[in-house]
């Protein structure tokens, strides 16, 4: 989230004080065992206990000041220990108790002793990105401490559909599509969000668009159904199950205006809209996977609407945009105050489509759907029909549109853990736990959410890490394009990475991106640093407060004009300030050695 004063970090959290039971792949926590009590607790203790410390540990002593005791049961594999305590509650009943441990001197954490039950529903196994430690988002440990119940969703798209997997957690929603051609329903404005197929034949949206027939995409009901699709054994598993849909149709054939989308941040955020009824659940969240079809600048409408929302404690979810290009230039996702949500692929990697930039907040996964690998994609909820709905199903697929889901989803788990959270709150607590990126994914924020740590944190059961503020700067060192005679030239600069906060920085990663005309020659990086020039990405274990590092870095090259260089850089601590953390530059155009000797000879000739 842009614009944001102070206490906006980022960084991957480390102080875990409180772990979660670890579930293998397809297995999660049923809606009906999270709201089950329970008496039993794991604990592991820093220092191992003797015989006769387990009868009376002095931690659990310090518990009758909150009125229960607890008995040391049986070791586990660890180190930790099974604590039966001496009354069942419910889980959510036993955060104060857990809290008292998690800093009590003697202890190391502190969990539930949770109940796991298989997944029901038959796609989970293709949800890749729920599950992954690595590449995924770590939504099935989220759901040990939240799945989203009572949070609401609002999905600002095509409307959505009467899919199985989907009316169960669907509330009455409202259509704003105001032109009667894009709205395809009869009518303009009303109080039936249902998507009646957004597909188009050849040429209908106007000048010579599309080119060819393009077929309805359901595109909501994806959307939404990555967010919210309940646990039915039915199909797909959202990653806030329990959360409520409120599905608001702003995009209908040939898209959506904005006047509709900001009527819609509106009402969805609790303010009345001339002409529409109340809205009788006003939205945690607004999800809004739509980008602009220009580039420019965050318009006046969209920057008053967003304000709007954070000002009414909904927080604005969107899209980074699938141009492969800066996402500095493309709205909404350029407004303050919005978090703006970049694409990874199956690997770690950033995903080929996605839009990078100092705007963009973290990343999520949104797939890299190829040739025979249906399973890199993002599965949910569509529809078989090409122009009007006809038999639901799934389908995977690709886009920053399938990762601001993810997200926002994200955000209703936190909002319901904690109903009072502000949006700084939730906006600090998401970004400051990010997953450092495996892969290459320069320019997509403070890393790969995690939504399990940002539960944890906005509950108040981890601290936040040290606070570095990393700095990137690119200088020509010569930085021209010095050709060598046989129509290939180098050109050489450097990047320098200055810590300007006032804790060390760990776990340090730099990103180089080059010009597809370009070879790297060499990359000369600073004592202590390792560099893989397949990927180009450099990594050291810290950097002091105050201290800079210089990378130098030659490239050839047979284009002697100027082109764009990038680099970033990420840590495992808190960065109040990422706008600065990923730069680029344009380096080369240099006069070759034509130029040189028409200089020289032109020098002679005035001598």
């Amino acid at each position: 989230m842009k614009g944001r004063p102070t206490g906006w970090s980022r960084g991957f959290c480390r102080a875990v004080l409180f772990g979660v039971s670890v579930m293998g792949a397809g297995v999660s926590v049923a809606a009906g065992d999270l709201q089950s009590a329970t008496d039993r607790l794991i604990v592991k203790f820093k220092t191992p206990l003797s015989q006769a410390e387990r009868a009376s540990p002095r931690a659990l002593q310090r518990l009758q000041t909150l009125g229960v005791s607890g008995i040391v049961g049986r070791p586990m594999a660890n180190g930790a220990y099974v604590v039966t305590m001496s009354e069942s509650r419910q889980r959510q009943a036993w955060l104060d108790v857990m809290n008292q441990l998690s800093f009590d001197p003697d202890v190391a954490y502190v969990e539930p002793d949770l109940l796991m039950v298989p997944t029901a529903d038959p796609y989970y196994d293709f949800q890749w990105y729920l599950q992954s430690p690595l590449f995924g988002i770590n939504a099935d440990n989220a759901w040990n401490f939240s799945t989203g119940s009572g949070a609401v969703i609002a999905v600002l798209d095509t409307g959505i559909l009467a899919h199985p997997d989907l009316i169960a957690n669907t509330l009455a929603g409202y259509d704003f599509v105001s032109d009667l051609f894009m709205a395809n329903d009869g009518n303009g404005r009303d109080n039936n969000p249902l998507d009646p197929g957004d597909g188009v034949t050849a040429g209908a949206c106007g000048g010579g668009q599309p080119q060819q027939d393009r077929y309805s995409s359901w595109h909501g009901s994806h959307v939404a159904g990555i967010a919210a699709a309940p646990v039915n054994g039915i199909g797909v598993t959202g990653v806030a199950y329990d959360a409520g849909i409120l599905p608001l149709r702003v995009m209908g054939r040939c898209g959506g205006y904005t006047s509709d989308i900001v009527d819609a941040i509106y009402w969805a955020s609790g303010y009345n809209v001339a002409d529409v009824p109340p809205n009788p659940t006003p939205a945690d969240v607004v999800n809004l996977s739509l980008s602009s079809t220009v580039t420019g600048a965050c318009g006046p409408s969209y920057s008053e609407a967003i304000n709007a929302a954070v000002g009414a404690g909904v927080m604005v979810v969107t899209s980074a945009g699938n141009s492969n290009a800066n996402a500095n230039d493309y709205a909404p996702g350029n407004c303050d105050g919005v978090i703006n949500v970049a694409a990874t692929d199956r690997y770690g990697d950033k995903a080929p489509y996605s839009n990078t930039g100092s705007v963009v907040d973290l990343a999520a996964p949104g797939g890299r759907l190829v040739a025979g690998d249906d399973l890199s994609g993002i599965w949910s909820t569509l529809n078989s029909g090409q122009f009007e709905p006809a038999v639901n199903n799934y389908q995977p697929y690709q886009g920053t549109s399938m990762a601001a889901p993810q997200v926002a989803a994200t955000i209703a788990l936190m909002r319901s853990a904690v109903p009072d959270a502000t949006p700084a709150e939730l906006a600090a607590a998401l970004v400051d736990t990010t997953q450092n990126f495996i892969g290459n994914c320069a320019g997509c924020g403070s890393g790969l959410l995690d939504s399990e740590e940002a539960v944890k944190r906005i509950m108040g059961l981890t601290v936040p890490s040290a606070v570095s503020d990393l700095r990137v700067t690119l200088q020509g060192d010569n930085g021209k394009y010095i050709e060598d005679g046989d129509g290939t030239g180098t050109i050489q600069y450097k990047v320098v990475i200055t810590n300007d906060g006032p804790d060390q920085a760990e776990d340090l990663v730099a990103s180089h991106v080059f010009p597809a005309q370009v070879t790297l020659e060499s990359l000369a990086p600073p004592p202590g640093v390792i560099c893989n020039v397949t990927d180009y990405t450099c990594r050291w274990s810290e950097q002091l407060a105050g201290e800079s590092l210089t990378f130098t870095i030659r490239v050839r090259t047979a284009n002697e004009n100027k082109m764009d260089f990038s680099a970033g850089v990420d840590s495992a601590d808190t960065d109040p300030d990422n706008s600065n953390n990923y730069v680029t530059k344009k380096f080369g155009g240099g006069i070759g050695v034509l130029g040189l000797l028409f200089a020289f000879a032109l020098l002679r000739r005035r001598g």
